[in-house]
């Protein structure tokens, strides 16, 4: 099966012309759960505001480099200084955005092709219950030194919509209702080890379901991309300056419930190809 994005897509994304995506793509993490699990595994972030005062003219965006934890409902909680000039920003003027990135995926991948996502909402004053207080100081032992200070106080960021870019050609509109309904997908945060063992150590395997599973039969190499509960993004190379292809590769029975369970799955998906391979021998 082949997966065309030139299919239901927003004018404004008419540039990014078709990305052929083989193998199991109904198999595809929603991109409200990759934002989420983007939220669960960055805690430090790029939060965007409208300039109010200072050098700079009213309205131009302003970027600054925070720490944040997140609310049971994905908001991105901060604790941040009463004179930063985020702070005074969005006391005039609450919108504001915010820049994702951080998931674990193949490190020889484009830095371009890697996760992200921009959310935007509103910034405004917030008053966490003690548990939510004490879950940012566990993330960040540093803010402890300033959560109690007079002049730092609470902010949430409320998100109306997100952008995700899984990469290229791969991206769309969430809703924060979506996001907020969604949960972090603990396989995808916790996979980094298997991805790079996957590569390093097996890659006659991932070329065997590149060729078998995904269908991709003239590839001369494949990597893995991305692993999540559902299954496997690989990369796969067909030589002779051709573009790389895309494929998914669910796994064999179903998603996964922890990143514990990755290895088993992995060799099961392994097994079928070897077993496909050789009845088409």
């Amino acid at each position: 099966m082949t997966l065309d994005t030139t299919a239901d897509r927003s004018t404004a994304d008419a540039h990014l012309g078709s990305l052929a995506i083989h193998g199991d793509v109904d198999s595809f993490p929603a991109h409200a759960e990759l934002v989420r699990t983007l939220l669960h595994v960055g805690r430090f972030a790029t939060l965007t505001t409208n300039t109010t005062s200072g050098h700079a003219a009213p309205g131009f965006p302003y970027g600054s480099f925070v720490a944040y934890s997140v609310l049971d409902d994905g908001s991105p909680l901060l604790c941040i200084s009463d004179l930063a000039e985020h702070t005074r920003n969005a006391r005039a003027d609450a919108r504001a955005g915010m820049l994702l990135s951080g998931l674990p995926v193949d490190d020889r991948a484009d830095p371009l092709d890697r996760p992200r996502a921009s959310l935007v909402g509103r910034l405004a004053s917030f008053e966490p219950s003690e548990t939510e207080v004490e879950a940012h100081v566990e993330l960040h032992p540093g803010a402890v030194g300033y959560v109690d200070f007079d002049d730092f106080g609470w902010w949430r960021l409320s998100i109306d919509a997100a952008r995700y870019i899984g990469g290229f050609g791969h991206m769309s509109w969430v809703s924060g209702a979506d996001i907020a309904a969604a949960r972090p997908d603990s396989v995808l945060a916790g996979s980094s080890t298997a991805v790079e063992h996957m590569n390093a150590d097996h890659a006659d395997a991932v070329l065997d379901m590149a060729h078998v599973l995904a269908g991709i039969t003239d590839a001369i190499s494949a990597r893995v991309h991305a692993i999540d509960r559902h299954g496997m993004t690989l990369y796969a190379d067909r030589g002779a300056n051709a573009p790389l292809v895309t494929a998914r590769v669910a796994f064999v029975d179903g998603p996964l419930a922890s990143a514990d369970d990755v290895r088993g799955a992995v060799v099961a998906l392994a097994r079928r190809a070897r077993e496909r391979a050789e009845e088409s021998e």
